[in-house]
Parts: structure tokens; sequence; C-alpha cells
């Protein structure tokens, strides 16, 4: 064996070692939450549309003021207004923010029915010019971030965005949109809605044009097929195509309204004690893997599901709940897409009640938005990813990968390596020789939606650099915690082909998109039956599964979980995880790398 002080020497000069020791040293100090408001995302200066909060009310340390006096033309909300369409009690004022400035805080003390809502200012828009919200939330209750849009004709529309379901805690969070604001958008203005009693409070928040971020394409879609959208006919209670339905114990009562908008049907359901209510069509003939996008607005006392109902070929019928939409005092567009199962012949898609209160629908449309080619892939995939470059992972998972000839993917952060509890630079160049991939996890491990543009870059930059620098080049990244915008998307486009996310789901020909590929993030609630009913739908669908691992810890005597490094949820033992690959090996499903699997899955 080497003398230790070569040992030591070949340790620190691995490429990994190197770039990590000086940026370390470097960036001492400089952390992603801290009261350095230089390391949070925040807009160019003077770039911010939005008007700032009152200055004077309220400091870092202070605790809130009082509001100004009747007459005075400060505003302590920046323009920000709360309101409430049921029954419910709020108060809104200034505290002390997470980001070493301030915060506006919602207070919902009393909540019984309807929405809450917290507005910001409107803000003009330039014509064809792209736009990046961004706000810093800290929550209690569920909410859901909206954009209302003014057009020039003098309408407007209120769309609920497609954030992650946006999640209670102490720490504060980011949510953000991104649009181009084409001919007819002259404003917008975000509303934040809520469901329930709480606190929320948003800070550093802002609207800047932007060129750095990365539009969803704008996908052609068929006509609209669902019959009689405008809901017209004779009857002036049932337009044609269209019944009411109910089914349960309760008293329902349906109809046709009218408005400045034109036609609507509504539902209102009292007594409840079970069942539902809805307004439904005559089904739409499908085929298998075809795939649509559905949108509709609403206006409802209390939350709907949208539910995508399927006849199968023989008898029968299959339900899926693609999402449950909270109370919503005014118009509110949705939109979701789903893709049709194997045997189904026909489609529907319905916004129903399961409990008292009045829904109104209007503007149904479900369109084909199938991709040209195949239906599916010709086979299913399995790949096997586990996160951060922990020990446990090299200590307790690979004899167990091995043990199959399984080969995963492995998302490192540079700057862990060689730190206690993490893998040796030796260790990732053994695995890499092994088969198994080396991809990106970011440089540290920080929240990429969290920290500046500058430092958004480095983060990206750094990760790939170290990589490359190792013999270890990557297109994939996954970024901490599943966190991404389109911002981060834009970034990561200059570094990567892939990113890996945190959003449930199979990847399939019909909804991959590569910048945010679905996962079953595995934590230690999956048991055997969800992993098997996961593993059989990618069957089914020639899908592409993806499995998200963390930490593997040693079983106990009792063979129960032990972390021996966080109390984590992600964290599951080697005797789960032997389990688990077993059932992947049953299942006869190949087993790839992620980067492998993709690049096979999207050949001829």
């Amino acid at each position: 064996m080497p003398p230790k002080r070569h040992r030591v020497r070949r340790v620190l000069l691995n490429p990994l070692v190197v770039i990590t020791v000086l940026v370390l040293l470097i960036s001492a100090g400089w952390l992603a939450y801290t009261g350095k408001t230089g390391s949070f995302a925040q807009p160019r200066p003077g770039a911010n549309l939005l008007p700032a909060l009152f200055p004077a009310l309220a400091g870092p340390s202070a605790t809130p003021g009082p509001s100004p006096s009747a007459g005075s033309s400060l505003d302590p909300a920046g323009g920000w207004t709360a309101g409430h369409s049921g029954d419910a009690k709020t108060s809104l004022e200034l505290a002390a923010g997470q980001m070493g400035g301030q915060a506006l805080k919602l207070t919902i003390s009393q909540y019984a029915s309807g929405d809450v809502t917290l507005s910001s200012p409107r803000v003009d828009l330039a014509p064809g010019k792209n736009y990046f919200f961004k706000a810093f939330t800290t929550t209690d209750p569920d909410f859901r971030l909206l954009a209302r849009k003014y057009h020039k004709d003098g309408s407007t529309t209120l769309e609920q965005l497609r954030n992650p379901l946006e999640r209670p805690g102490t720490s504060a969070f980011t949510v953000s949109d991104a649009f181009n604001s084409g001919d007819t958008s002259t404003a917008v203005q975000y509303v934040f809605r809520f469901a329930s009693a709480g606190t929320f409070q948003v800070e550093g928040v802002y609207l800047e044009a932007a060129e750095d971020v990365q539009l969803p394409a704008s996908g052609a879609g068929g006509p609209n097929v669902i019959p009689n959208p405008g809901f017209a006919g004779t009857d002036p209670a049932r337009p044609a195509f269209w019944s009411p339905y109910s089914s349960g114990t309760s008293t329902v009562e349906s109809g046709r309204g009218e408005d400045g908008r034109g036609s609507f049907l509504w539902t209102r359901v009292g007594n409840y004690q079970n069942g539902e209510a809805k307004w439904q069509y005559e089904p739409i003939p499908v085929a298998a893997d075809r795939y649509f996008t559905f949108s509709a607005a609403y206006k409802s006392d209390s939350k709907a599901d949208v539910v995508a109902e399927f006849e199968l070929a023989g008898g029968g019928r299959k339900f899926r709940n693609l999402e449950t939409v909270p109370p919503a005092g005014e118009w509110t567009t949705i939109r979701e897409s789903f893709q049709v199962p194997d045997g189904a012949e026909t489609a529907m898609v319905t916004v129903i009640s399961h409990g008292n209160g009045t829904t109104a629908v209007r503007d149904f449309s479900l369109m084909d938005v199938t991709r040209p080619g195949a239906l599916r892939w010709q086979q299913p995939m399995v790949s096997i990813t586990f996160d951060d470059g922990w020990q446990s992972v090299y200590d307790r998972a690979l004899p167990l990968l091995d043990k199959h000839g399984f080969k995963s993917t492995q998302y490192v952060n540079p700057s862990s390596i060689e730190t206690p509890n993490f893998i040796t630079a030796a260790e990732v160049q053994q695995m890499n020789q092994a088969g198994h991939e080396i991809a990106a996890h970011s440089f540290q491990h920080v929240d990429l939606t969290s920290v500046g543009t500058g430092r958004l870059d480095d983060e990206l930059r750094k990760s790939e650099d170290a990589l490359a620098a190792a013999g270890l080049p990557t297109d994939d990244l996954a970024p901490p915690y599943g966190r991404s915008d389109a911002q981060v998307d834009w970034y990561a486009a200059k570094y990567f082909k892939m990113v890996r996310g945190t959003g449930d789901g199979i990847n399939t020909r019909q909804n991959i998109n590569p910048r945010d590929l679905k996962v079953l993030y595995v934590t230690d609630t999956t048991t055997p039956e969800i992993l098997k009913e996961a593993l059989a739908e990618t069957s089914r669908s020639n899908g592409w599964l993806i499995l998200v691992y963390h930490q593997i810890a040693a079983p106990d005597s009792s063979g129960t979980q032990k972390n021996t490094i966080a109390a984590d949820r992600s964290t599951i033992t080697s005797t789960v995880l032997a389990t688990q690959l077993q059932l992947i090996d049953e299942s006869g499903i190949q087993v790839k790398p992620v980067a492998q699997a993709f690049e096979q899955l999207q050949g001829p």
C-alpha cells in the first residue's frame, strides 16, 4: 500500500476534488438561505414591474407597524388586495420576512366556505415580450397560483397555473410563471387562492421582462371534439347533447344560465350524504394511447373533481381523477392532459361535485394532441436513480444492484464528494467503470429556483465542468429537491439535454418532456403493491418508469427502518430495497441508466 501522503495526493488531484476544494474556499459563508439578499433570486436592477411594499412599516427584525392613517397616499400592501367569496375572515399586514426584508402577511382567521384570494397589483404589458414572475412564499394552508390576463377586447381570463402543488411549511419556497404577452394580452395580475384557515406570507416578489426563460412549446392540437361546447339548444334548461347526472343521496338542481360571456351550466347540491352531481355530454370515440388536452372554466362554492371516464371494450368503465380543484369565486380556467388507457373506446371529462354547494361550468374543450408517428415505444423501460451521492448507496445499494445486474444513475453534487457521509472520488470512478451513469445534481445541493441567475448559471456550469474534468461528461441533470422553473430550464438547456424532475408518473411517448421527466419518488411509504402496480402499468403502456432513491439505511434487529444520517421519509432500508429490486427483476422489464434509456427510447 502506498504511503498515506501519496494516497491523499492522488485523491486531491482528482478533478472532482480539486474543483470542490477551490469552490468551497471561494464560496465559504455564501449560503443560499441567509440574509445576504444577493444570494436570492431577484430581478435585474430597476426591472421589477411590481411596486415595492411600503418600507417604513416593518424591517427585518421589526414587528409589523401600524397601517398609515386614513387618507394617507402610502400603500402598506403595495397595491396587493385580499378578498373572499364565501364565509371567511382575513387580515393583511406587513411582517418580517425570511430574506432580510419585508413580507406581506395574509391571515385567514376564520374559514367556512368559498375561496380566499390575495391579488397582486395589475401590471401593464408590452406586446410580444417574454415575462417572468417569481415569489417566495411561506404558508400553512395549501394554495394555488393563478394569472389574470387582461385583453385588448376588454375581456379578462383567470387561469390556474401549472406549479407543483404548493406545499405548506415554515421555510420560504418559490412559485413562478413565465409567458409571452403575444398580440392580445395588455396586462397581468397574479392571484393566490386558498380554501382553509391559516397564515401566508409572500416576499421577494417580482415581475420582469426576461429573455432567459424557456416557455413551453405551443403544440398544435386538433379541433374541439366536445359536442355543442357553447351549450346551444331550444330547451332553456338543457342544451343539445348535454344532460345532468346525479347519484347517491342528496338534493340536486341543475340548469343553464346566461351572463355577458354567454351560456353556462350549473349544478346545486344540498343535503349531501354521498354520491355525485355533474353535467355530462355524449362520450367521444377514442383509441388507446391517444393523447388529449382538456380545458374548462369553472366557478364553485366548494371543491370539485376533474375526472376522465372511459368506456371499455366488452363493458365496464375506468375512471381517472385528473385533479381536485378548490372553491373558486370567479370563473377560472383549468387545463389537464391525459393518455387514453388500453381497452378504452370512448372518453368523457367532467367537473364533478361531491358535496353541498353550487358549481358552474363553461368553455369546455377537448383536443387530440397525439404526437405523429408511433403511439407508443416498442418496449417498456425502468431506470433506477439515486440522488446526492450518499455513502450508504455505495455501501448497501450497489451490492444489491450487482446481484441483479442492474446499472443505475447516480446524481451527485461535486461539492459533497470526499465529505462525511458521501462517496469518495475513487468510488465515483469505480461506479462509472462498473457501468453506472454519473450524472449532475448541480454543484452544491441548493434549490436552484431560489438563487440569482449568476449563481444558477455557476451551479450548473461548475457541475458539468467538474464531471467532465473527471472524465465523466453528462447531458443528464436532476435539480436538487426536484425544484425547477422556466428560468432554471433555460440555464439548464445550456449544459444538459434532459432534466429529471420529481413529478409523479410514468413517461410515455405521448407525455414525455425531456425537461421534466416523470418519476416514482420512493419513500418509506412505498409499499410492494405500489411498486407492482407501477411496473404493471409501465409494462401495459410500454412506458418508462424512473425510480428515485436517496439514502439506504441498515435495518435494525427487527428489520425496521433505521435512519443513520437523517430522519427522512426518503430513506429506506437495504431490506426494503432488496425486495423492490426483486420485484423489478421479476417484472421482466429492461433496466438501464437514464441517459441510455432516453437514447434507446428516442431511437427509430
